[in-house]
């Protein structure tokens, strides 16, 4: 199996054991783990590199809690919601959301919650997590389910594709048979 990259977003002060856990989920199934804190990209902003990671990752992990991080004064939003777009914007099916528990949540961090939850437009989402461990194990199964379903879709989309291949082939036959000329198709 292909080496799947893996982007951790999320505050780092205070989800510092949160991440560790998640990164050792993520290697522990043998993929490639992207975090901002130890990602090369010499020669551009902290913010085209937080945005590139989000964007060409194959599985975005937002593990948010009650903090809203740092606001990016020209963007009007924290880091940690600015990748969460730049994700979803590339492809809303690679996102994966973990909330931890906590009483204390800011206030922009609940409504910045209450968007990525939204029952029609949101993410489904396990219960929240207390522990790093439980954040581990919760990453572990969604990895393994979500390679499965791309798995089987591509399956699916193969025999699709076969059975295209097929109808074209007969059709060729047929307009050989009649003697219809091939540059009409």
């Amino acid at each position: 199996m292909e080496r799947l990259r893996v982007f951790i977003s999320s505050t780092q002060t205070d989800l510092q054991l949160e991440r560790d856990a998640a990164e050792a989920a993520i290697l522990d199934l043998g993929h490639e783990c992207l975090r901002a804190e130890t990602h090369d990209a010499p020669g551009v902003s902290p913010e085209v590199a937080c945005r590139d990671l989000a964007t060409h990752c194959d599985i975005y992990i937002g593990i948010f809690g009650g903090r809203y991080g740092y606001v990016v004064p020209s963007l009007g939003c924290s880091v940690t919601q600015m990748e969460y777009q730049a994700a979803r914007e590339a492809d809303p099916r690679k996102v994966l959301i973990y909330v931890r528990e906590s009483e204390d949540v800011q206030d922009d961090q609940a409504r910045f919650l209450k968007e990525v939850q939204d029952f029609s437009d949101g993410y489904f989402r396990h219960q929240r997590f207390a522990e790093a461990t439980e954040l581990a194990e919760q990453i572990r199964r969604d990895i393994i389910t979500w390679t499965s379903q791309r798995a089987r879709e591509a399956s699916a989309m193969e025999v699709e594709i076969r059975a295209l291949r097929d109808k074209v082939a007969h059709q060729s036959r047929v307009m050989r048979v009649y003697g219809i000329p091939e540059d009409l198709t």
